[in-house]
């Protein structure tokens, strides 16, 4: 749930109230309408991003460790934010779809590490001694067990 919440609701709305202050410190208040729209499309184009970002997320979190997880996460991030920026190519410059592409890593790597379950401890082997006794071995001294 904490996952849903952080990549679904959080990322949006960071990314709608970050490109509408920056609209705003640009441009001022004159353009109001135009920054709203702006920030309103970005917010959901995010969206997708964001699910599939989350989805990648779920599962990366059952198996690599969150130092590794959260680099996998912004390469997953700015992938999917150059993939939808290429879909508007004929109306991006190549600056501004890089711009889309450094805000979506970023955004997704803080979602990542926001989402993450700092409580949880790790697990500890239950019988190490006789794995050393029995079975095959791997290069590293561990036993792999087919059961």
């Amino acid at each position: 749930m904490k996952r849903a919440f952080v990549f679904l609701v959080l990322a949006p709305v960071a990314v709608f109230l970050t490109v509408l202050l920056i609209c705003l410190a640009m441009a001022g208040t004159k353009f109001f309408g135009f920054a709203w729209f702006g920030a309103t499309a970005l917010s959901i184009l995010t969206l997708p991003m964001s699910a599939t970002a989350a989805a990648i997320d779920g599962f990366l979190a059952r198996t690599c460790p969150i130092s590794s997880r959260v680099y996998l996460i912004v390469i997953v991030g700015a992938a999917i934010a150059t993939g939808e920026a290429a879909v508007f190519s004929s109306l991006l410059s190549s600056s501004l779809m890089m711009a889309l592409a450094i805000g979506g890593a970023s955004m997704m790597g803080a979602c990542s590490l926001l989402s993450h379950d700092y409580s949880a401890q790790p697990e500890v082997a239950t019988e190490p001694d006789k794995s050393r006794k029995s079975g095959w071995f791997h290069l590293a001294g561990t036993r792999f067990s087919l059961s």
